[in-house]
């Protein structure tokens, strides 16, 4: 039998690196044909994980194969449990891949290279190797290798937006589950289901293979189909129960759904409404807010009182807010205005829940009852990065207006970005007329222009071709710009060789105008292969509430209709709050985007993604249908 030891240079810099001389625990019992690691073999993990990782390495130094690669794959595996993927991938990188080992070592080494790979965007290589040869003979492995197989399956799918395929994997491992994981399974299921835009399950109807999942996809067509309808979701939820009684979620519904229940007997009955109603951004959210409440109004459901108050020109929110929390009211939904919810923000305690209009401070503790909900730009950020990472693109430049406003934006690229692997090689920003200097600079195109220059001046020949370069590693920009000035940038960029640049934009990309015939098409093929991503309101006509409320209300631009669509979300939020904090991952789909909640109480929004494709705006996948029990 061979032994197996790191390279000798390795091993010192790798431990080193992880700093620290903690006391360790005791060793592993390992054996060279012992089952799955993380189940059967799994050690007592010191305090420090970084001490664990040293002391695993080491032994693995002085052991035997396959014991040295079963350490090694722990240690990796415990630095990537502590969120240290550049350690786990350097320590994984140390084996390679010999035929010779025993299953478990090479499909324990092929799962975690592949959660790896998830983490750095990599999804579609994680899934081939999830596909590779160690799970060729899948149910010859053991139980627990199997459930982790399709758990990842699962998580790269939905990295790729796929959720169809990744509610399929968890239908599939729940014959594999113990009857206490059973409910967790459930609420994954449900989970992800929920967070898919609607009407995109169509798209990979082959998928619905199973009676389980036709009677998920059943059961989520019907609560999103009455989301802003509480009664109307009771019934609809024990009519489906009644029809699919043979479901695994027939009998034990996924727990937020039944909280629904709850959601109906608690609803405010008071709630106290405060917009600056002289301001436009004020006006546009009362609309939207008025609008879904005479909706529920008109569908005979109950709705609460409300009372609005004018903020206007208030500069200290909290006497007015105390008296209105003095008042009676079950609800407070505002302020709207950032410095607002910050002086919410520092408050010790709130006595009344409020659903504040916009976010404090980011790293600020709320205090308890301080619920926060806005359009923040960093939730576009993110989603937009994640997405340009998904399509494989690794080096970015990144450029938005000139300002010290836009700065914040600039910073939040850069560093999610980086975050998920990428390298951000320029951050630029343009002024009001200088987009070709701008783009010119950013792409160094200057730098081969000089290049050119120098070479003429020591070859002087007047019939010379040159042909300018861009930098050739930049291949994603992202953008932050309005329509007018995108498409101006958009044709400059070809001009400067970078045609072949993926951009991907925020929402101020679109005005709103164009989808319905608002602008000429010719208008926007100047905008075309951008992609960006934009509230649902705003790309589609799927919420009935839109076509009534442009009937009601004079048709605004883009950041009009958002803050119309934020008003909308904010009446169905307003009996919601219970249930996404009380289920963390469980979404809301909203007119202003998919929408759940974070442990400290901030409402986050996932957008659709679109793109201009001659002149309009294509939506993938989004098709709409139902399915139906056997």
């Amino acid at each position: 039998m061979t032994r197996h030891f790191l390279p000798h240079l390795y091993m010192p810099i790798l431990v080193a690196s992880l700093l620290t001389q903690c006391s360790s625990a005791g060793e592993p019992q390992l054996s060279a044909d012992s089952a799955d690691i993380r189940s059967e073999s799994q050690p007592v993990v010191a305090d420090e994980p970084v001490s664990e990782i040293n002391r695993l390495l080491q032994l693995a130094a002085d052991s035997p194969s396959p014991l040295a690669e079963q350490l090694i794959v722990q240690a990796a595996e415990i630095a990537f449990g502590d969120g240290d993927v550049n350690t786990s991938a350097a320590i994984l990188g140390s084996l390679g891949d010999d035929l010779s080992w025993p299953m478990t070592v090479r499909s324990q080494a092929a799962l975690l290279r592949a959660e790896l790979a998830i983490a750095t965007g990599e999804s579609e290589r994680a899934l081939i190797l999830l596909n590779g040869t160690p799970f060729e003979r899948v149910n010859e492995l053991n139980n627990d290798v199997r459930q982790n197989l399709m758990r990842i399956r699962a998580q790269a799918f939905l990295s790729m937006n796929q959720y169809l395929a990744a509610a399929r994997e968890h239908t599939r491992m729940a014959a594999l589950l113990r009857p206490d994981q059973q409910e967790q399974n459930i609420d994954q299921i449900w989970q992800i289901l929920t967070s898919a835009p609607p009407g995109s399950f169509q798209a990979q109807n082959t998928l619905i293979d199973s009676y389980e999942l036709r009677g998920w996809i059943e059961l989520v067509n019907l609560v999103n189909g009455s989301r802003s309808n509480i009664e109307q979701q009771v019934r609809a939820i024990s009519a489906w129960q009644s029809r699919w009684t043979q479901h695994s979620a027939a009998d034990s519904l996924p727990r937020s759904l039944s909280f629904t229940m709850e959601v109906l007997n608690t609803r405010a009955e008071r709630i106290a409404l405060m917009l600056p109603l002289s301001e436009a951004a004020g006006i546009a959210v009362s609309e939207g807010f008025l609008a879904a409440y005479f909706e529920a109004l008109n569908l005979k459901q109950q709705v609460p009182e409300v009372q609005i108050f004018d903020t206007s020109g208030v500069t200290d929110i909290m006497p007015l807010y105390n008296q209105i929390a003095d008042s009676g009211f079950d609800l407070i939904i505002g302020p709207l205005l950032k410095d607002s919810v910050r002086e919410l923000q520092l408050q010790t305690s709130l006595r009344v829940p409020t659903l504040a209009l916009n976010y404090g401070d980011e790293g600020l503790p709320a205090p308890a009852n301080l619920y926060q909900f806005g359009l923040a730009p960093e939730d576009e950020i993110r989603q937009t990065v994640r997405l340009a990472r998904q399509a494989g693109h690794q080096v970015a430049a990144v450029l938005t207006p000139s300002g010290n406003d836009y700065l914040r934006i600039r910073d939040t690229f850069a560093s999610e970005w980086e975050k998920l692997g990428g390298e951000v090689v320029a951050v630029s920003e343009f002024g009001s007329s200088s987009y070709s200097d701008t783009i010119r600079l950013m792409l160094d195109v200057d730098d081969s222009e000089a290049r050119a220059a120098q070479l003429r001046s020591i070859i002087p020949r007047s019939n010379m071709i040159f042909t300018p370069r861009r930098r050739q590693d930049v291949d994603v920009l992202f953008l932050l710009a309005n329509p007018a000035e995108g498409r101006q940038i958009r044709p400059t960029m070809g001009f400067h060789f970078a045609g072949d640049v993926a951009v991907y934009a925020l929402p101020a990309i679109y005005d709103g105008l164009g989808y319905d015939g608002g602008i000429s098409t010719n208008v926007n093929r100047d905008l075309n292969g951008i992609n960006f991503i934009d509230a649902p309101w705003v790309l589609t006509n799927d919420d009935p509430l839109k076509l009534a409320t442009a009937s009601a209300f004079e048709p605004g631009a883009g950041p009009i209709e958002r803050l119309r669509a934020m008003g909308v979300d904010t009446y169905r939020l307003h009996n919601r709050l219970a249930q996404l904090a009380n289920f963390p991952g469980v979404s809301l789909q909203g007119a202003t985007g998919n929408l759940s909640m974070s442990s400290d109480g901030s409402i986050q929004r996932e957008l659709l993604p679109a793109q201009f494709v001659e002149g309009t705006i294509v939506l993938p996948g989004m098709t709409t249908g139902s399915i139906s029990p056997d």
